[in-house]
């Protein structure tokens, strides 16, 4: 299916339907018609200034309740990670693990390769466990496991969704009384901002294929938010979407990449929605005789996929979140509530974007590691909200 967006159309009419299991579909769009020169050169200055903005090291801004962490000593914390063959997901949760583990409380993690059926069962287990809290993490779309939930809302084992509804949404009214809390994601702004690096880099003559799958639940939101940054801001740009479920990740991305750059040969930038799907899109552009033609920019930050953009180069700029700073965020919203305090209200815990580029990259260690390259500010902040660590 193709789609063409003129000037400054509006984006509400995504036409990305792809389902969960669907196989890869793709469509397209441009930013617009006949432009002048000034308007690209308004648009390179607006995405210049912008990614100004996140350059620096991130400061903390959550305002919220003191509470004494401490407390949490001989709880149980189940997490379903979205998938445990996704390194970010792995990453997020071993952090968490340890600040849970710091102040007294058992971690339990289950692992599963991203199946709704697999997700169910692990909240089955974590009912029969009679755990205290339950987490599903980082992109669970909870809506596809209802039947699970509802047992846990009767066993009175409250549920945290961490990492999947976007900054500024409402929790879908479907999942309220199911989900008790979330933490929120910044993943639109950080999308617009790989649009942004590829009209500063290009000079406004952007080509991208943007890799999305449109059944994680903030993924289509994302992809809006980068046609209209498109549309706004970059009116000579172009753009193709593919959409690849994340379960086939790892046997359809670099394929996807590797066709859509021999069918047309102008395409600058890949642009996948999460920064794992670069650990294939890469072998797509290598594979297509593309290195040095093609570049990446992508989001999370995951230290996997600085190691790619520290050694070769393919990815030019990653819109960091900082994977200890999520983890801490988790763990605030858990010990709320954990100790039944209100949990920071529509998850807004104020987790930070960072750009990660040539000029920094080093920073965060070499290989990179998950705690470097964003400052300690978070450590000092939530410490300062918790308390002491030592049992009185």
């Amino acid at each position: 299916m193709r789609t063409t967006l003129p000037g400054r159309a509006a984006i509400a009419a995504l036409t990305l339907t792809a389902a969960l299991g669907l196989a890869a579909c793709s469509s397209s769009g441009s930013g617009g018609g006949d432009v002048s020169d000034a308007d690209v050169a308004a648009g390179i200055e607006y995405a210049r200034a912008q990614l100004a903005k996140y350059a620096a090291d991130p400061e903390f801004t959550l305002e919220a309740e003191p509470f004494p962490m401490r407390n949490i000593a001989g709880k149980t914390i189940f997490a379903i990670p979205t998938n445990s063959e996704n390194p970010y997901n792995v990453a997020v949760d071993e952090e968490s693990k340890k600040v849970a583990e710091r102040y007294g409380a058992t971690w339990i993690e289950y692992t599963n390769q991203g199946q709704p059926a697999q997700w169910a069962t692990g909240v089955e287990q974590a009912v029969n466990q009679r755990v205290d809290l339950i987490i599903l993490s980082q992109g669970i779309d909870a809506s596809l496991i209802k039947p699970a939930l509802e047992k846990a809302e009767t066993a009175n084992i409250p549920v945290l969704l961490t990492h999947t509804i976007l900054r500024g949404e409402s929790l879908p009214a479907g999942l309220e009384g199911l989900v008790d809390a979330t933490t929120d994601a910044p993943l639109a702004e950080a999308n617009r901002l790989t649009v942004d690096w590829m009209i500063d880099q290009t000079d406004g003559e952007g080509n991208a294929l943007i890799i999305t799958s449109n059944e994680v639940p903030p993924a289509k939101a994302e992809v809006a938010a980068m046609e209209d940054e498109i549309a706004q801001y970059c009116p000579r740009c172009e753009y193709k979407i593919v959409n690849v479920p994340v379960a086939e990740w790892a046997t359809k991305i670099q394929s996807e990449v590797q066709s859509a750059l021999s069918a047309d040969p102008t395409i600058n930038f890949v642009l996948p929605i999460y920064d794992s799907m670069s650990l294939y899109a890469q072998s797509g552009i290598k594979a297509a005789g593309k290195t040095g033609q093609v570049e990446i920019s992508s989001v999370n930050g995951t230290p996997a996929v600085l190691k790619i953009q520290q050694d070769d180069g393919i990815v030019t700029m990653n819109v960091g979140e900082s994977i200890p700073w999520l983890a801490w965020a988790t763990m605030d919203q858990a010990g709320r509530m954990l100790l039944g305090y209100d949990p920071v209200p529509n998850g807004a815990q104020q987790t930070p974007l960072k750009l990660i580029t040539a000029d920094n990259i080093d920073e965060t260690g070499t290989p990179p590691q998950p705690d470097k390259g964003y400052g300690t500010a978070y450590v000092t902040g939530y410490e300062a909200q918790w308390g002491s660590s030592e049992q009185p």
